[in-house]
C-alpha cells in the first residue's frame, strides 16, 4: 500500500515516494539527478525486480519508475507482482528503448501505466512523473471523500431504521388490543422516503399510519425525519383519522420544500369493535384479505400531502372479523416505473397476495409477496417499499 493510500492525504512533490528500478548504476544516477533537481527527494533505488518487489512489500512507494530489460526479474514481472500479488494501484512508468508495438501492449496488459523511451529526456519523464502523481493525487482525494460519504450515509441510515419500532414494541401495542402486526422496508438506496408508525390511543385501539415521500436519498430521507417528529408529537385527534391527517398536510405545507410531496394512509384499528377507521391521501388502496377467503379494498380518496393547506379529509370505516388480514404498502410494490401500462392493479394485487397469504404468514408473508411480485433482486431498488401486516385475532 501506497504512502498516499495509508494516509489518505495527498502527495507532494517533496514528499512523493519513487521507486526507480534499473539495473544500470549509471542510469538509476540519471533518473535520481533528474527527479532530485525537479523537487523530489524521497527517492529509493532497486537494480533489479526482486530487489525492487522486496521494497515494494516493505516501503510505501508512491510510484515507480522501472527498467524492462533486467537480470533475475524483468520489468513485466515487477507489474504482475505489483498488481496482481501486492494489489497495488500505484503509477507504474515504464522507461524502455524496445520500439515493437507487441513488447509495449505487453507492458500495459502486466499493468504499467505509461511508457517514455529511451534515452531518457529529463523533460519528459519530470512531466510524465508530475501527471501521474497528480492523477493519482485526485483518486485519493474522490476515495477519501466516498468513504467519508458511505461513512455519513451509513450512519443516516443507522438513524433512519432507528426511527422505526422494533418487532417488540409493534407487539406491546398491537396484540393486548387483539392484534397482529409484521412489516417490511427496504430503502431503494441506503436512505429512503417511506416511514411506517403504530401510536397507541387507547386500551383498545391503535393507530396504524403509512407514508411514502416523494423522491429518493438523502432529500426523502430527510422529509421523512420531518415527517417522523410531527406524527410523534400529534397527539392529539389521533383517535379521528381525517382530522389527524389534516392537521398533518397543513404542518408539512409549511416545512416541505416546493414540489416535495406525501401520500399517506392513516388507519384506526379497534378489534374490539371489530372496525377500522381511517383517511387517506393518495395512498395505494390497502386491501382487506378477507377471513372466508375472498378480499375486499379500503376505498377512500384524498388530495396528498404537502400542497394546499385547509384540506379536509374525510373519515371512512370498514368491518374487521377474526381472521381477517389487512395489507399496507407503497406504490413501490405494484407500480412498473419502466412500463407503467404492466403495473398491477389493486384486484391483481389481492389475488397475488390472497395467494401469497394461504401459504405463508407473519414475516415470511412480506418475503414470498416480494418475491412473487419482482422478478429479480435488482428491480425491488427501483423504490423505497414498506408492507405492513394486520391480522384481526380477537380481543385478548
Amino acid at each position: 500500500m501506497s504512502a498516499s493510500q495509508s494516509s489518505g492525504n495527498s502527495i507532494a512533490d517533496d514528499d512523493a515516494a519513487i521507486l526507480v528500478v534499473d539495473d544500470l548504476r549509471s542510469s538509476r544516477l540519471l533518473i535520481g539527478a533528474v527527479l532530485n533537481s525537479a523537487g523530489f527527494a524521497n527517492l529509493h533505488f532497486a537494480s533489479d525486480g526482486v530487489e525492487a518487489v522486496a521494497l515494494l512489500e516493505t516501503t510505501p512507494i508512491d510510484m515507480v519508475v522501472l527498467d524492462i530489460v533486467m537480470p533475475q526479474m524483468d520489468g513485466f514481472e515487477v507489474c504482475r507482482q505489483a498488481r496482481e500479488r501486492l494489489s497495488l494501484d500505484i503509477p507504474i512508468l515504464i522507461q524502455t528503448g524496445l520500439q515493437d508495438a507487441d513488447q509495449r501492449a505487453t507492458a500495459f496488459d502486466a499493468g504499467a501505466s505509461d511508457i517514455v523511451s529511451k534515452p531518457l529526456h529529463p523533460h519528459e519523464l519530470v512531466s510524465r512523473v508530475r501527471l501521474h502523481l497528480e492523477r493519482r493525487r485526485m483518486i485519493d482525494s474522490l476515495q477519501t471523500y466516498q468513504r467519508r460519504m458511505e461513512d455519513e450515509l451509513q450512519a443516516a441510515e443507522s438513524m433512519q431504521i432507528s426511527l422505526l419500532k422494533s418487532d417488540d414494541q409493534v407487539a406491546a401495542i398491537a396484540e393486548p388490543r387483539g392484534a397482529g402486526l409484521t412489516t417490511f422496508y427496504q430503502a431503494s438506496n441506503q436512505l429512503g422516503g417511506d416511514l411506517w408508525q403504530v401510536f397507541e390511543i387507547d386500551e383498545t385501539r391503535f393507530g396504524l399510519f403509512i407514508v411514502d415521500l416523494s423522491g429518493h436519498g438523502v432529500a426523502a430521507a430527510i422529509n421523512a425525519f420531518r415527517v417522523h417528529m410531527l406524527a410523534e408529537a400529534m397527539d392529539r385527534n389521533r383517535e379521528h383519522p381525517g382530522k389527524w391527517l389534516a392537521f398533518l398536510n397543513d404542518h408539512l405545507c409549511q416545512i416541505l420544500p416546493v414540489e416535495h410531496f406525501a401520500t399517506a394512509f392513516y388507519g384506526v384499528v379497534d378489534i374490539a369493535s371489530g372496525r377500522i377507521s381511517y383517511a387517506a391521501a393518495g395512498a395505494p388502496t390497502p386491501i382487506i384479505l378477507e377471513a372466508a377467503g375472498g378480499w375486499s379494498t379500503l376505498d377512500g380518496g384524498g388530495l396528498i400531502l404537502g400542497c394546499r393547506e385547509g384540506i379536509a379529509y374525510d373519515t371512512y370505516s370498514a368491518d374487521l372479523v377474526v381472521g381477517d388480514h389487512v395489507l399496507l404498502y407503497s406504490d413501490a410494490l405494484y407500480e412498473n416505473f419502466e412500463t407503467p401500462g404492466e403495473s398491477l392493479e389493486p384486484q391483481d394485487m389481492a389475488v397475488l397476495a390472497r395467494e401469497v397469504l394461504d401459504a405463508a404468514a407473519g414475516a415470511e408473508f412480506h418475503r414470498a409477496l416480494v418475491n412473487r411480485v419482482f422478478a429479480d433482486e435488482t428491480a425491488q431498488r427501483r423504490d423505497d417499499l414498506t408492507l405492513v401486516l394486520l391480522e384481526v385475532k380477537g380481543h385478548v
